[in-house]
């Protein structure tokens, strides 16, 4: 029988526990080295650099991430990530600023070019002008309703569709999102980008990422909404109380949801308990900290405005609804 050796990276939770870094480096460099887009690889490196006391090394990617992650829409690990390097680090504070600054400017050329290419609606005197053209020959219009006037065939886009599989981490580094899931996160991030710069920035800077165990309640039913969470890494279940006061699963929400907006906004008490059921990751944003921001920049209260309502649906209230109306 054929034993295969374990690898370098195999061995790195083992390294990490004798607090041999060094070997740490070498098995997760090893690791980048075959799948150098994967940016968890990056953040296990960033955090085994800080252990290693090269501050200055694991700085320089966070910040490299922090502005991709900010580049690919996924602003709330760019605060996270951003946190993680003022904990190693408070003497940056600078780093906020950019974030903020990057965010606001990057929503601008993407509104900009938004409307560059938004199609311009035909003359209505045109139309009356000229007659419609003339049917299109036969072959011409089955081209247009199968592919939408794509020439290439059907094949190609296809073609790069299995590439990712090869690439997708070991289960020590946890999986990048699912195209739905990245989606929601980007959803998400969306908050943050309509804050305008300079409040951006405060909020930023306001902002704490907090770490839950599996099992722990973060937040209890009938407790004072102080704050929002914003999941970013982890998942979630929504505990309310049945008319014979036993615990009933509403829902699970995971990275890219918010959950607790609903006090922070309206002043009600927690309408739901929310219990870790993994490690959790989230981005805690306090009452007080957005009423202060609001105060300082008055726009900022529309933004909340229409962040409530755009949330509305998804809310813990609405579980709520739907169980009541189930009962009924």
């Amino acid at each position: 029988m054929i034993f295969k050796s374990k690898s370098k990276f195999d061995m790195l939770d083992q390294y990490l526990a004798q607090h041999d870094y060094t070997a740490a480096l070498e098995a997760i460099v090893e690791e980048i080295k075959r799948k150098p887009e994967n940016f968890n690889l990056l953040l296990r490196q960033a955090e085994i650099l800080g252990l290693a006391g090269d501050r200055d090394a694991a700085i320089a990617i966070y910040r490299k991430l922090a502005r991709q992650f900010a580049e690919d829409g996924f602003y709330a690990r760019a605060i996270a990530v951003t946190n993680k390097l003022l904990r190693l680090d408070p003497e940056h504070p600078e780093v906020t600023r950019e974030l903020a600054g990057f965010i606001s400017a990057k929503q601008e050329a993407e509104e900009a070019a938004r409307l560059r290419f938004k199609p311009a609606k035909p003359a209505r005197t045109a139309a009356v002008q000229a007659p419609p053209p003339p049917p299109p020959p036969p072959p011409e219009p089955e081209v247009s309703e199968a592919v939408l006037a794509e020439p290439e065939p059907p094949a190609a886009p296809e073609a790069p569709a299995p590439t990712p599989l090869p690439e997708s981490p070991t289960a020590v580094i946890p999986e990048p999102p699912s195209p739905q899931q990245a989606e929601k996160e980007r959803e998400a991030s969306k908050f943050f980008a309509e804050f305008p710069a300079r409040a951006l920035e405060e909020l930023l800077d306001s902002t704490s990422v907090r770490s839950f165990a599996a099992d722990e309640t973060i937040v209890r039913e009938g407790d004072p909404g102080l704050s929002l969470f914003l999941i970013e890494e982890g998942s979630v279940e929504v505990v309310t109380k049945d008319p014979a006061g036993h615990p009933l699963v509403l829902g699970r929400m995971g990275a890219g949801e918010f959950f607790g907006e609903v006090s922070v906004l309206t002043g009600r008490p927690r309408t739901a308990t929310i219990v870790a059921t993994s490690p959790v990751t989230a981005i805690e944003i306090y009452r007080d900290d957005l009423d202060r921001i609001a105060t300082r920049h008055p726009v900022v209260r529309e933004v909340l405005r229409r962040f409530y309502e755009q949330r509305a649906h998804a809310t813990v209230e609405a579980m709520l609804g739907r169980l009541r109306g189930r009962r009924e």
